[in-house]
This record gives structure tokens, C-alpha cells and sequence, in this order.
């Protein structure tokens, strides 16, 4: 009898392990290889990383190598840095960058100015994170001269371009499915055109032009252009101009980037609250105090939005982009209804990831 109860225990034990496994979402670090450990792939007999693609050229029978393995801040890193390449005397500067999608280089026959390239494609993703963190070091003789950028983006659908712009300013034909310039429209637009349009969903990017001896952390806010959640992302590490001649300067040879340690980060804040149809200007968003909301009118039932985020980036020629950002789901977000002019509203909000928990309170006067 012992027996069967101490079996009948354990079962319960490893149905509720399993019943847990299967019902909470598969995030912790939802990219691949993260820290830059999984040098298992090669290029021209140097290692590569496996899950993370760098900007590689072969052509003319000839191969470059931009991607290196470098010891990290943990373990090992990605290094990346613009560099002169070329044959048969010609002779140019290519952008080092690596990225989840691939990257991919066109010259028409030796015409360095039909020269283009990007980065296609990406990774299978249907999250909303909120922030990016990175761990770099930067160095060079022109990092005054040059951005280097930390990109990330997600988006539904899929885009589809024939031409891309080249080093003399025209267009260069050559077909790519989801490129970048095809997907990010309002930042880094295609500006040769796109044959079929992709929906962004969200943008996280920060470029500077600075010099990072020791590694640094850094942090890049993800902004949010539809409520939608994504089918793929992508993320791009450029030690230079990316990609290339797109870009309002040129390439240095020498720049370099060092990565290490990505993160995408979940918040559990509201940056944003709109009651009935208005937004609260003075909502304290790092507050767990009891903030008094004034409305105008009302017949008892309060309606509360909440968003996140929302924010202002500037495109690739310094154009402001105003990005509406997303509204919390149900799922991040529940209200528990106070009374006008009495009791608090209490509004809950859990991160995606369910790592996280913030409580508001708002008392709301009439």
C-alpha cells in the first residue's frame, strides 16, 4: 500500500514537470548562440560561427574573409572590421558585418561601380522584446568617420526587391527575398524599389560614430510600428557603414567591432496609459504609488489602455521616424476596476517572458 502511494506521488510529480514544460512559453534567450561560442562552420579555411553569418565575399573565384573568432569578454566573440579587398588590381573597402540572416555581396563582371550588397533573410520569431543588450569594443583610425551599428528588426509577410542601390549611386539588378532595405521601408528604404512589401513590426538601432576601448555594455530600445506579432527577425552587427554605399559616408579600412553577449530584454512597464480614449500626460511610468488621473466625464466605466514601445528614431538620412508602438494584450495586462473618486484602479502588467511583474495603482477623479 506504502508503495503505491509513493508511485502514485511520483507520477503526479513528473505529469505536473511536464504539464509546466509544455505549457510555459519557450523563451529565456530566444536567439541562437548568444555568447558566440559555435565556431563549428568555416570560410576560406578560417572558423566561422554556425548560427550567426558574416559578410563573406566569394566571387571571381577569389574568397575574403571579414567574420574572425576573438577572445570575448566570455569566452569567445565576434570580430568584424572593414577591410580593403580585391584582384586582377582592383581594389576597394568592404564592410564587415555579421547578422542571423545572410549576407551576400553582387558586382556586375568587374565594374566596381555596379557594386551592391545587404544581408537577406533572418530567423523564425514571433516575439516582442522590448530592448536589446550587447556587450562591444570599437576601435580603428576613423571610428570619428564612420557609424558603426547594432540593428534589430522584425517583420510578417515577405518582401520581395529586384534592384538595389550601388557604389555609383544607381541600380544594380539582382533578386533577394525578405532584404533589409526591403523590409525596413521607413528607416533604411530600398531606394531602387520594391517589387512586394513585408510589415515591419518592430526596430531596435543605435549607431554612433565612437571608440569603445574596454567592453561596454550597451542597450538598444525596440520600437513597436504595429500590434502584430512578428513571423521573423534579424539582428546585424556592422563595424562600418552597413550596407554597403548605402549609407551618408564612406568606408574606412580598419574600423573594427568586437560582440559579445546578446540579450533581448522583456519589461514589464507600461510607457504609455490611455485612459478613455486619452492619454495620461503625467503618468509616472516607474511609479508604484497611487497617481491620481483627472477625467473630464464619465458614467462609471473606465476604459485603460496601455502601450509600449512607443518612441522617435531618425532614418538612414536623418529623417524623424515617429513609431505609435504596441498595445499590451490581455495576456501582459490585466485591470482590476476601483471606483470614481474611491478605490484605485489596479492595473497588473507581467513582461512576455513572465520574468517579470509591475503593479500601478491610478485613482481616478471626475
Amino acid at each position: 500500500m506504502t508503495t503505491k502511494k509513493r508511485f502514485f506521488s511520483l507520477s503526479i510529480v513528473a505529469m505536473t514537470m511536464m504539464a509546466l514544460q509544455f505549457s510555459t512559453p519557450a523563451f529565456g534567450q530566444q536567439l541562437p548562440d548568444s555568447h558566440f561560442e559555435d565556431w563549428s562552420d568555416s570560410f576560406n579555411k578560417d572558423i566561422q560561427l554556425k548560427a550567426w553569418h558574416g559578410s563573406n565575399v566569394s566571387q571571381l573565384g577569389f574568397k575574403f574573409t571579414f567574420l574572425f573568432q576573438k577572445e570575448g569578454r566570455t569566452g569567445y566573440c565576434g570580430y568584424v572590421a572593414d577591410r580593403e579587398i580585391g584582384a586582377f588590381g582592383i581594389k576597394e573597402v568592404g564592410p564587415g558585418y555579421f547578422g542571423l540572416g545572410t549576407a551576400w555581396q553582387y558586382l556586375k563582371g568587374l565594374s566596381t561601380g555596379s557594386a551592391t550588397a545587404g544581408t537577406y533573410g533572418g530567423i523564425k520569431f514571433a516575439h516582442r522584446p522590448d530592448s536589446m543588450v550587447v556587450w562591444i569594443k570599437r576601435t580603428g583610425a576613423n571610428t570619428d568617420k564612420e557609424d558603426f551599428h547594432l540593428l534589430f528588426y522584425s517583420w510578417i509577410g515577405t518582401a520581395k526587391g529586384t534592384k538595389y542601390k550601388n557604389k555609383n549611386g544607381g541600380c544594380t539588378s539582382v533578386e533577394q527575398i525578405n532584404e533589409e532595405s526591403d523590409v525596413r521601408q521607413a528607416s533604411d528604404g530600398n531606394e531602387c524599389g520594391t517589387d512586394q512589401l513585408a510589415t515591419q513590426v518592430a526596430e531596435g538601432w543605435y549607431r554612433a560614430r565612437a571608440n569603445y576601448k574596454d567592453w561596454t555594455r550597451m542597450s538598444v530600445p525596440i520600437y513597436y510600428m504595429s500590434d502584430e506579432k512578428p513571423e521573423m527577425c534579424n539582428v546585424i552587427f556592422s563595424a562600418g557603414n552597413y550596407p554597403a554605399f548605402r549609407a551618408n559616408s564612406g568606408l574606412y579600412d580598419g574600423n573594427d567591432l568586437y560582440v559579445d553577449d546578446v540579450e533581448l530584454v522583456y519589461s514589464a512597464k507600461i510607457q504609455k496609459l490611455i485612459v478613455n480614449g486619452e492619454e495620461w500626460a503625467d503618468f509616472n511610468p516607474n511609479s508604484t504609488q497611487v497617481q491620481t488621473c483627472r477625467i473630464a466625464k464619465g458614467d462609471g466605466e473606465v476604459r485603460i489602455e496601455a502601450l509600449r514601445g512607443v518612441g522617435e528614431m531618425k532614418n538612414i538620412k536623418g529623417q524623424k521616424i515617429l513609431c505609435p508602438g504596441r498595445h499590451l494584450t490581455e495576456q501582459e495586462m490585466t485591470v482590476t476596476k476601483g471606483v470614481i473618486n474611491g478605490t484605485p484602479w489596479i492595473i497588473t502588467v507581467k513582461s512576455e517572458d513572465g520574468k517579470s511583474t509591475q503593479t500601478y495603482k491610478v485613482k481616478i477623479v471626475k
